[in-house]
């Protein structure tokens, strides 16, 4: 066995300025080493004019106020994305290729490299789970280190040696480099051989077996692991984010505000941290899912969907994103092979009332701060086609979980005119000079094809393509039809959300505005 589970904080964002000083030997105040300094700096890029520099200068000599910024940004503006800005590399060593796999379900702002049991010989280090008991420890050893490793250490040279006699044009290129004294690590065809057999063996090894990683997160990403992991069935995992926790806690606090109740209530004046969704939705979705399936032992086939199969793979195919979402949610929470996932799921749509029963029971924890669960990205992506201002463009582009194709701004599609403007008697100024803008572009168009587009206005429009699926259309209604949302941009995602729910009521439940959410909680569920 190896040694206990390490987590090191291996590097973090500091503001470049600072890194500077200090490689000329300046005099660098600690604080300003803080990975907060940046991200409160970019936080204020949108209300304060002052240039960058200066934000991120004014947010070094005040490291307090920067920490006080960030919470209020992220958590009472709801603006999580200043957490991405600040990002942070962790060294993992001796966690199991199991945990591994909990870790790793974070895709976004993170990134993973791991010691690769393809390349390495392994030693046959592995952790013993807390859970057991010590009687089967003991049994669990034996398995391990008398069973799947044994077979590994007896067999990964004879494998080797396999991939050798079976390859013999490469293995007398190997031995050629070899004879001319390339070393071992810069021998190629040598390496490639001898991981066709390692590959091979490590079919033997058990996830309890260790790996190495090295890992980054942002700021955002890390507090969703942290926070993810605490509630996990695994010891292991919980220990993980506790170290995670640990190492980063001091350093950043505005950063992951959300992980721990007393630094949230602290920085807020006693306001409760609301834990609910990633403390009970996993294990209420088993439990819902396990008693839909004993209810409904027997449902007919339905026509809504179809599946075919090749060998160990089935493909389903369905338009429903409601039946979509279902089926992914009874897939996931159970044993259950996909083709009566959907059978259920299908059926349950077809009854009304006990589709409508299952969804409630599965949003029950979820609250305005949340995003359903990941089997709401399983479904049919809603394609919607969107005529917007610049001005809306600039803030739906920033939702990066969909697909988003654009065409080129068109003038012919006249443009958006805020009511402000109307008001104060100035549309006809605006139209005067968007028109003028246009001329140019239409002139410059032939000569500079799109760089034309300079010549534009933020009230010029263009047509988009979005393909977005229910979970991420649930958080874009949290942000964009929030009544502090701007004005154009609110309209569409309104106008988007309207239509997704004529076709997907369950899926989009609960999606509204963060302003909206505690309402319409209390009208579906009467609380």
């Amino acid at each position: 066995m190896g040694d206990e589970l390490k987590v090191i904080l291996a590097g973090y964002t500091v503001d470049a300025e600072v890194i500077e000083k200090a490689k000329r030997g300046g005099s660098v105040n600690p604080d300003e080493f803080s990975p907060e300094c940046v991200p409160a700096a970019y936080a204020r890029i949108s209300r304060d004019p002052r240039e960058i520099p200066e934000l991120r200068a004014d947010s070094r000599t005040d490291v307090e106020a920067a920490r006080k910024s960030n919470a209020n940004i992220i958590f009472d503006m709801g603006h999580k994305a200043v957490g991405n800005i600040a990002t942070f590399q962790f060294d993992i060593i001796g966690l199991s290729r199991l945990a591994v796999e909990e870790l790793e379900e974070r895709r976004i702002a993170s990134g993973y490299i791991e010691k690769s049991q393809r390349y390495i010989k392994m030693k046959g280090d592995f952790i013993v789970p807390k859970e057991y008991s010590p009687i089967d420890a003991v049994k669990f050893r034996h398995l391990v280190e008398e069973v799947q490793n044994r077979f590994y250490l007896d067999n990964v040279d004879k494998l080797i040696e396999l991939q050798f006699s079976k390859n013999p044009d490469l293995a007398a290129k190997a031995r050629e480099a070899m004879s001319k004294g390339v070393s071992d690590k810069m021998n190629r065809v040598k390496n490639t051989l001898e991981g066709w057999g390692k590959e091979d063996t490590r079919y033997s090894l058990g996830l309890s077996t260790q790996a190495q990683i090295g890992t980054a997160f942002s700021a955002t990403s890390l507090e969703h692991a942290i926070r993810n992991m605490k509630y996990s069935e695994l010891a292991e995992a919980r220990d993980l984010a506790q170290k995670l926790f640990d190492v980063t806690k001091d350093i950043a606090p505005s950063l992951i505000l959300y992980t721990d109740p007393e630094i949230f209530q602290k920085s807020f004046k006693g306001k409760e941290l609301h834990d609910e969704n990633f403390r009970e939705t996993p294990r209420h979705m088993k439990k819902v899912v396990e008693e839909t399936f004993e209810r409904l032992k027997w449902v007919p086939q339905l026509s809504v969907y179809t599946t075919k199969s090749k060998g160990d793979t089935t493909m389903v195919r369905c338009n429903d994103p409601d039946t979509n979402v279902m089926a992914a949610l009874l897939f996931t929470n159970s044993k259950m092979p996909i083709e009566f996932c959907y059978r259920v799921a299908a059926y349950m749509k077809s009854n009304g009332e006990e589709a409508l029963n299952f969804m409630k029971a599965i949003h029950q924890y979820v609250t305005e701060f949340d995003n359903p669960p990941r089997e709401f990205e399983s479904s049919s992506q809603f394609t919607y086609e969107v005529k917007l201002s610049s001005s809306a463009f600039a803030q739906l582009k920033r939702h990066r979980m969909m697909t988003l194709l654009s065409q080129d701004y068109d003038t012919d599609l006249g443009i958006v005119v805020p009511e402000s403007v109307k008001e104060a008697g100035l549309e006809q100024q605006l139209r005067d000079t968007c028109g003028r803008s246009a001329e140019l572009y239409r002139e410059f168009l032939p000569r500079y094809g799109k760089a034309a587009e300079y010549c534009l206005t933020n009230a010029h429009m263009r047509r988009v393509l979005v393909s977005i699926n229910p979970r991420e259309i649930n958080h874009l209604s949290r942000q964009r039809c929030d009544s502090h949302a701007q004005w154009d941009i609110r309209q569409h995602a309104h106008d988007m959300l309207y239509l997704g729910k004529e076709i997907a009521p369950l899926a989009l439940l609960l999606a509204c505005g963060k302003d909206e959410f505690a309402e319409l909680h209390k009208k579906i569920y009467g609380e």
